[in-house]
């Protein structure tokens, strides 16, 4: 495609450069969780275009619970900057952020909370699924760092208390944001959406649940199998928006 339209493999750059590791709760060998996205940008002329993205999560969970404990789990955002150009288009901002995690199978949702961070976001549940919306825009060349999120559950049954990232297809998405982007053409600047879904989905934290009496382990062992990883983590090309690259197509 030609430099005066923009689309979304013109998309293809951006990246938000991670700036250093959020602290999480103490964890017994932390192992980075890197998870893979399938995305779909849908620009105002032209097809729609897939391509392949990867985000990293620092999950924290007690690694053991009882029936009826309470079991808190964290996820926890690095600081990032928003790149000042894509494919030598300005790009203006990035906004409404948004990352979707089912609430845990085996579990009873009890409440949820977001702390830190450096752009205004909030947390909510509905339908089983929780969502950090970040809706403000982060100007091209910013640095920003999304809350860390804290999902209070109750343990509801013996086995093994998972948490994920949500999302099964395009229209079931799991991961969005918005680029703003300057066309070069009258259009002046586009906004572009995104769509990702996770595959395979990811495996963020794993407690084990017995049976017992409740509020014997009131939020359970912190540590052992937590998963864990950065926003960000493995090179400077795998950020929490990571640069989207791979199998452009239309």
């Amino acid at each position: 495609m030609k430099s005066t339209l923009v689309t979304a493999a013109a998309l293809a750059p951006l990246a938000l450069l991670p700036l250093g590791l959020a602290a999480g709760p103490a964890q017994a060998d932390p192992l980075p969780t890197t998870i893979n996205f399938q995305c779909q940008a849908t620009p105002p002329i032209g097809g729609a275009q897939t391509f392949t993205m990867a985000l990293g999560v620092t999950g924290a969970a007690p690694s053991t619970a009882k029936t009826g404990d309470a079991v808190a789990i964290t996820l926890t955002p690095a600081a990032m900057q928003v790149p000042a150009t894509v494919s030598g288009h300005p790009l203006r901002s990035i906004r409404g952020i948004k990352l979707i995690m089912p609430v845990p199978a085996d579990s009873t949702y009890v409440s949820s909370s977001v702390s830190g961070g450096t752009v205004t976001a909030t947390v909510a549940q509905s339908a089983g699924k929780i969502t950090l919306n970040a809706p403000g825009s982060t100007a091209a060349g910013a640095t920003f760092t999304l809350p860390a999120v804290t999902v209070n559950l109750t343990a509801s049954a013996v086995g093994t208390l998972t948490s994920t990232i949500a999302g099964t297809s395009y229209d079931d998405p799991g991961l969005t944001f918005t680029a703003s982007v300057d066309s070069g053409t009258i259009l002046g600047a586009v906004d572009v959406p995104v769509k990702c879904y996770p595959s395979p989905a990811p495996t963020l934290t794993t407690t084990t649940v017995s049976a017992g009496t409740p509020g014997g382990n009131p939020g359970g062992t912190p540590g052992g199998d937590s998963g864990s990883g950065s926003l960000g983590s493995g090179s400077a090309q795998l950020p929490w928006l990571q640069t989207l690259t791979g199998s452009a197509g239309s």
